[in-house]
């Protein structure tokens, strides 16, 4: 069986980005949070009042080091959290959203209220180049004086009770993953482990819709089914083992973790392991879950078939048919 460890690093190497390394990216979330302030006070002040203070923190799939390139046909992904500095209790959440709608309309970009955000969508010749969703919280304490947080949720066409604060944790992922992984070397191995299976699912489903999989799904099912796989080589001039990890058996393990998930009708649940606890497949529909099932299936299954082969170059072509050619051939 070959040893296809140095080909996953290869891949790796290949799919990652990462914010602090992409000058480009970190200027267009400087832009976007300097015209937020910049709007906001003009919006304000043009009315006669005092302007609102915010924070702003990287997100997603930067926060956690786990993003990677878009195929094409997509974008670059940039999740922002802005918490204000006020209570929910002060603000409709929609009205918020209304502000940052306001303050962020100028330019040729477009912005859009979306249920969880609002979102700034940059063009470039004509196609989509990046967006930024912005997540708009609020700031409370609690009665023992620790800060509790609000994700403002709601469209502005929305029925009342679809508009509303929602207790969120936007700190406390990020928290989790480092108490549950402790050693930073097997961190790096969970983080390549999301981008292989956030590859996986650009490549296999269609970009629009609720039929792919979300990002923090797929990270929230690394959480939960994730444990650090190494083989131990020999080494015969100072005959000793040493570890070297191995990717391939921790995806295999996670993928096949995941569809033990499913039910006896092809359904599945994973809930956020911090509040609001919502079941990230909630949006998919019975066929769609369905679907990501047997793509699942054959995902796991060309990844053992991969693993038993005798020649690379076989074993790096069957790969290459669930991750697309940033695989590496032999």
């Amino acid at each position: 069986m070959v040893n296809l460890q140095t080909k996953f690093n290869d891949f790796h190497q290949a799919i990652k980005i990462d914010f602090d390394d992409n000058a480009p990216l970190r200027e267009k979330r400087k832009l976007i949070v300097d015209d937020l302030r910049g709007g906001l006070n003009k919006l304000f002040l043009n009315q006669g009042y005092r302007p609102p203070t915010f924070e702003h923190f990287n997100q997603g799939s930067y926060d956690l080091a786990t993003g990677v390139e878009p195929i094409i046909g997509d974008d670059y992904d940039i999740d922002v959290g802005i918490i204000f500095n006020f209570s929910k209790d002060d603000y409709r959440p929609v009205k918020v959203k209304e502000w940052v709608y306001y303050a962020l309309r100028t330019g040729t970009r477009t912005v859009e209220i979306k249920r969880p955000c609002v979102r700034v969508q940059y063009h470039q010749n004509g196609a989509k180049w990046f967006h930024v969703d912005l997540a708009i919280y609020s700031r409370d304490k609690d009665y023992l004086g620790n800060e509790i947080n609000h994700i403002a949720k709601g469209f502005i066409s929305s029925s009342e009770d679809k508009k509303f604060w929602e207790l969120s944790e936007p700190f406390k992922l990020k928290e989790l993953l480092k108490s549950k992984i402790t050693d930073n070397l097997d961190r790096e191995q969970f983080r390549r482990i999301i981008r292989y299976l956030k590859r996986w699912k650009d490549y296999n489903f269609f970009s629009t819709g609720a039929e792919r999989p979300t990002g923090i799904a797929l990270t929230a099912c690394c959480y939960n089914f994730f444990t650090p796989q190494k083989d131990y080589i020999y080494n015969t001039s100072t005959y000793t083992y040493s570890p070297q990890y191995n990717d391939m058996q921790a995806l295999y393990n996670v993928v096949n973790g995941i569809i033990s998930m499913f039910s006896w009708n092809n359904t599945i649940t994973v809930n956020l392991p911090v509040k609001p606890y919502n079941n990230l497949f909630a949006k998919m529909s019975n066929n769609q879950m369905g679907s990501m099932k047997t793509k699942l299936i054959t995902l796991r299954d060309t990844l053992l078939s991969a693993s038993n082969e005798y020649y690379l170059s076989n074993a790096c072509t069957k790969l290459q048919k669930v991750f697309g050619t940033d695989f590496p051939t032999s």
